[in-house]
């Protein structure tokens, strides 16, 4: 059932329900603008709770959030990925794990457009609010073959925002190459074991499987995403089907920890003029050693947000054209985001050491920041390392070492 209703009456619908309604960026910017103090008010608790609060998550989903870049056709509101980083970056400046939450609600609603078309309408079938997780960290997987279905086992960590997921998708490596898979909710089970030293909110817990059948239409060849070859590019709108994920998709993370450096900066320019140094009683803020690093940490911010908005820029001038980028172009956007990730990881460190003492209490916010980013950087997507590795092998015409270029 399609319900067509006023904007004002969005939160009174019933659960369930296929509602399409579309806005545009000015009302997007709005619902968001609402969002942040009530995510940046509750963030003391959400990391307590080591998950989205559950009213946090009705009132990000009863705005159309995480529609933001759904395809159209299943109830998408008609925006894209770009507003995709934006819920990454403001959120995540109220509060990184809520930042990185609903960023990946959005992005997943996304990533399921480029599924086959009869996975899609399954995936919609009851209701346009529909969330996925993923989990990325093996713990122990098998899959086996039989006839046209794989039967699953296995358990996985990193699932982000799973408590709140209706899907779940799973990656496999084969001799022929890596393929995702989808499996429903009742095929998975959540395991509580997500006690971290940051990032507490996201509820990145583990998951198992047992023997969970996965039929052929739910599974897609991970090369078609990597090349912008999947059923997205002619079914959808969207410019992003066009492009190769694994370079735009891994700047939804490198967004939310912008906006966590951001919100830790706002949160140390806040506390500053009002603190004094405890051997002098000088005002903190005359001395120049501070205004130092405050300014060092702000452009450090800043060039890692002209970083991204230069890449944006690519990613349009690349689908507008319906161009197909080479790998060392492919390898250059993944070294640029997690370059950035680099960047707020130093401004985050420096804010926190010349924070003083008081920074180490629970009750001031530069600390879950400063273990908020610590902790996101981790994540496989933006390590530096390996991404600046993997650009150097191609630049030097040596085989890459993954297959998400």
């Amino acid at each position: 059932m399609t319900i067509m209703v006023p904007t004002a009456d969005l939160a009174e619908l019933p659960s369930g329900t296929r509602v399409q309604e579309t806005f545009g960026v000015d009302e997007f910017r709005r619902r968001l603008a609402a969002m942040g103090p009530l995510v940046k008010d509750r963030a003391p608790e959400a990391e307590a709770n080591r998950r989205l609060l559950p009213e946090t998550f009705g009132q990000l989903r009863d705005a159309r959030l995480f529609r933001v870049a759904q395809p159209p056709m299943f109830g998408g509101v008609g925006l894209d990925i770009d507003q995709v980083y934006e819920i990454a970056f403001e959120l995540g400046r109220a509060d990184p794990s809520t930042g990185w939450n609903a960023a990946f609600y959005a992005l997943h609603n996304h990533q399921i457009g480029m599924m086959p078309k009869e996975t899609q309408e399954e995936y919609w079938a009851a209701s346009y609010d529909v969330q996925m997780a993923t989990a990325s960290g093996v713990v122990r997987a098998v899959f086996e073959d039989q006839g046209d279905t794989v039967l699953v086992n296995g358990e996985w960590d990193f699932a982000s925002g799973v408590d709140y997921a209706d899907w779940l998708q799973l990656n496999r490596l084969t001799e022929k190459g890596a393929q995702q898979m989808l499996l429903h909710r009742s095929q998975f089970e959540i395991i509580d074991n997500w006690r971290t030293a940051g990032a507490r909110a996201t509820g990145s817990n583990r998951v198992r499987v047992v023997d969970a059948r996965v039929p052929p239409h739910r599974t897609l060849d991970a090369q078609l995403m990597a090349n912008g070859d999947t059923v997205g590019r002619q079914l959808h709108p969207s410019r992003f089907y066009k492009l190769p994920i694994f370079p735009w998709m891994g700047y939804v993370i490198t967004c939310a920890i912008i906006g966590a450096a951001q919100g830790m900066l706002d949160v140390f320019s806040d506390q500053a003029p009002r603190r004094r140094e405890m051997t002098t009683g000088d005002m903190f803020v005359d001395r120049a050693a501070n205004q130092l690093r405050i300014a060092e940490a702000s452009a450090e911010v800043h060039a890692a947000r002209q970083i991204h908005a230069g890449d944006v820029r690519l990613f349009h001038e690349w689908a507008d054209a319906d161009y197909r980028p080479t790998m060392l172009e492919r390898a250059a956007v993944r070294r640029n985001a997690a370059y950035c990730v680099k960047l707020c990881l130093n401004a985050a460190y420096r804010l926190f050491e010349v924070g003083g003492a008081s920074a180490i209490y629970d009750h001031n916010p530069l600390q879950r920041y400063y273990r908020d980013i610590s902790v996101m950087s981790h994540s496989i997507a933006v390590v530096w390392d390996p991404i600046a590795e993997q650009y150097s092998r191609v630049l030097w015409d040596l085989p890459p070492k993954s297959y998400n270029l």
